[in-house]
């Protein structure tokens, strides 16, 4: 990066905001520290110099003037100014020969006076008051010595402040080039993104700043996008892998009828129909999978009635499974209510019971029920089929998995793959639980519980 970019990169006008909030932020507690430290020193000097006159006035003159004499003596800087009169105003002893034009009140003023060497003029302190004998005593302080004490301090802070200001300025380049270079790692990063390489990520610290929040969020985004695509992509060839079949066996069933008489073209028409069905039937399944677990519809969830659901099921697969003199049974508690969508979960429990009614024989049973547990809601479509194998439990829920123990039962083996969805959708899960005699199919949040808490399905009564 250049340095006309680094200077118009947002970055680098933070870091200069910061440096400069920084330089304002010490400038202004230097200057209360200046400010503190020369009115502490004045109000200190103001308060030692009334208290001393004070003291002065009442003492007797022959040990006041001795006091004077010996504070003149000790005054090396010249920076005391003492001056004694009498009642009549004429000077008697000091180095002040004549009464400055201050108020007698005992509080101190400032005011220009000459020095007491005679060198030039300055500022002082000057007090004054009345002796009990009528005389007037005079007492002052050059401010000399404070200024001195206020202009060191304003040194130090002025030099201190540089620094300071320098300090941090280069902390703010350098804070703003280590986020520009994260911010031109995040943008190449990106870049390879929209190339096509769906598997890049976004880089992110070990330890989270609010930079890698919304890194790891794109990250996620970018792993459902990479998930949607293959999703998408997985359809794509299911589709074509299913379209395949049909459509090359009714082409070469065309060709031969174009040689055959007219009457066995209208069966090989009606066959070519059939097969065109099978292969739609199963582009819709796959397209409906697909469209479930988008998980579009979350945003229209409602409260389902689960019982109501299991009964209207029930109700539609009874006469089915009466035809083939399965005995079906519904177990229902009162309520049974779970957030969601009531269409999906009909046709999750419908593909379920299709299933347990196809796979079972004549005279078996199919329980379907539904219950409330410690875990939430939970639907089961039990059966007394020939079960689950083993080695088949893990591939059943595949999109075209079809078990060799279902040979010469029709299917796409897809009804399993679409329930399935549909319970993720609903932050559910869908389970199968191998028995000994039949399957039972779970519909739940937990793993705990299982089917094999069932009723025996010779158990099992129909409802009243």
């Amino acid at each position: 990066m250049g340095i006309a970019d680094l200077l118009r990169s947002t970055a680098f006008r933070l870091a200069v905001l910061f440096a400069v909030v920084v330089t304002l932020s010490t400038a202004a507690v230097f200057a209360f520290v200046y400010w503190q430290v020369a009115d502490f020193d004045m109000a200190r000097a103001r308060a030692s110099l009334a208290d001393e006159l004070a003291k002065a006035v009442v003492e007797p003159a022959a040990q006041l003037k001795p006091e004077l004499e010996r504070r003149l003596t000790r005054d090396l800087r010249q920076i005391e100014y003492v001056g004694l009169f009498d009642a009549a105003g004429a000077h008697i002893y000091g180095n002040i020969l004549s009464v400055p034009s201050i108020p007698l009140d005992g509080h101190v003023h400032i005011i220009q006076t000459t020095k007491p060497d005679g060198t030039g003029g300055e500022s002082a302190f000057f007090v004054g008051g009345h002796r009990p004998d009528g005389g007037t005593l005079i007492l002052g302080r050059s401010l000399y010595a404070i200024h001195a004490l206020q202009q060191s301090v304003l040194q130090a802070l002025v030099i201190g402040i540089g620094p300071t200001i320098f300090l941090a300025l280069l902390a703010g380049v350098l804070l703003s080039l280590r986020a520009s270079r994260r911010l031109r790692e995040i943008h190449f990063a990106i870049d390879r993104v929209i190339q096509g390489n769906l598997h890049e990520r976004l880089p992110a610290h070990r330890v989270p700043d609010g930079i890698d929040e919304v890194v790891r969020s794109v990250n996620r985004m970018l792993d459902e996008i990479a998930r949607l695509v293959g999703q998408l992509k997985q359809v794509g060839d299911n589709i074509a892998h299913d379209l395949r079949t049909p459509l090359t066996v009714a082409h070469i069933r065309l060709e031969r009828a174009l040689s055959e008489p007219e009457d066995q073209l209208r069966a090989t028409a009606r066959q070519i129909l059939a097969d065109l069905d099978r292969a739609l039937t199963t582009v819709t399944a796959l397209l409906r999978i697909s469209e479930i677990e988008s998980g579009l519809q979350r945003s229209a969830f409602t409260q389902v009635n689960v019982v109501e659901l299991c009964r209207d099921v029930f109700d539609f697969y009874e006469p089915m499974a009466e035809a083939k003199s399965i005995a079906m049974t519904l177990n229902a508690e009162a309520v049974v209510t779970l957030p969601g969508d009531a269409d999906l979960l009909r046709e999750a429990l419908m593909n379920l019971v299709d299933n347990a009614i196809k796979f079972t024989p004549r005279h078996g049973r199919v329980q379907i029920s539904a219950e409330n547990t410690l875990d939430g809601p939970r639907l089961r479509v039990r059966d007394s089929g020939p079960g689950i194998r083993p080695e088949d439990s893990d591939k059943i829920f595949k999109r075209f998995f079809r078990s060799a123990a279902t040979d010469g039962v029709p299917g796409n083996g897809l009804g399993l793959s679409m329930a399935a969805s549909i319970a993720e959708l609903h932050g559910l899960v869908l389970r199968v639980d191998e028995q000994s005699h039949g399957a039972c199919f779970e519909i739940g949040s937990s793993a705990r519980e299982a089917c094999a808490k069932t009723r025996d399905p010779s158990e099992l009564r129909a409802p009243a």
